[in-house]
């Protein structure tokens, strides 16, 4: 496991060149596992100081925050995520900490699959086309309406909080909860609190996920392709039975 010094500067060469996360170029270096998971969370310890702020803001204009334990709506929406965030959650599930949470997952996931059924593979397919974004929307909206819990929650809230992706973190919705609800969140969505260095921190690190996605995937690594990211539950099985 590196040091903070050495996942700093690698961080800086995976992100010195676009075409690692674009996927043109093949990173130069062996990133493993570990590597990856410790990328994703140190994303995931920037976001919550963002959201920190975010929420030190919202409280200053008076804006309540009405996201909170058993509020599910936003788990029946498929979380697609790149390899480093699928690694944290598996690395974790394996500790002691996340023997249970890894117990009740394995226990849900072929009843998720099922009731997922061929969505998953689509919005993957369409998510990895950057010119097929309108496509991806649609399957998007498609797949929430099936209204699919996620695996990974557990009598209304989430088993891996503390290494839950960062699109988990970062949608809060304020003033009301009355529009959370899928049916009535496609045609008039909630309002979402939005804070620009969030939104700018969020598509840096996007770049950077991808990269070092991009830099472990591939057929010698059995996980997924290149610029492939993949709902969230499916990836962490598969993470878990190799």
């Amino acid at each position: 496991m590196r040091d903070e010094d050495e996942l700093g500067t690698l961080i800086e060469r995976l992100t010195n060149k676009p075409e690692y996360a674009l996927g043109t170029r093949k990173f130069p270096e062996r990133i493993d596992d570990d590597d990856a998971a410790e990328i994703a969370e140190a994303m995931q310890r920037q976001l919550e100081h963002g959201l920190a702020a975010r929420e030190e803001l919202a409280r200053r204009k008076r804006l309540r925050i009405v996201c909170a334990r058993g509020c599910n709506v936003c788990c029946e929406e498929l979380v697609v995520v790149y390899l480093p965030e699928a690694m944290a959650v598996a690395r974790w599930l394996r500790s002691a900490a996340g023997a249970e949470a890894r117990a009740w997952f394995l226990e849900k996931y072929p009843s998720w699959r099922e009731r997922a059924g061929d969505g998953i593979e689509r919005e993957a397919d369409l998510n990895a086309d950057y010119q097929r974004r309108e496509e991806y929307e649609r399957a998007h909206k498609e797949q929430w309406k099936r209204r699919v819990m996620c695996a990974f929650n557990h009598d209304g809230a989430c088993s891996i909080y503390p290494v839950r992706p960062m699109l988990c973190r970062e949608g809060h919705a304020v003033d009301t909860n009355a529009r959370c609800c899928v049916d009535v969140a496609l045609v008039d969505p909630p309002r979402r609190l939005t804070f620009a260095p969030v939104e700018e921190f969020m598509k840096r690190a996007n770049v950077l996920l991808r990269a070092t996605h991009n830099a472990v995937a591939g057929d010698e690594r059995a996980h997924t392709r290149v610029n492939r990211a993949e709902a969230l539950c499916e990836l962490v099985y598969r993470l878990l039975s190799v």
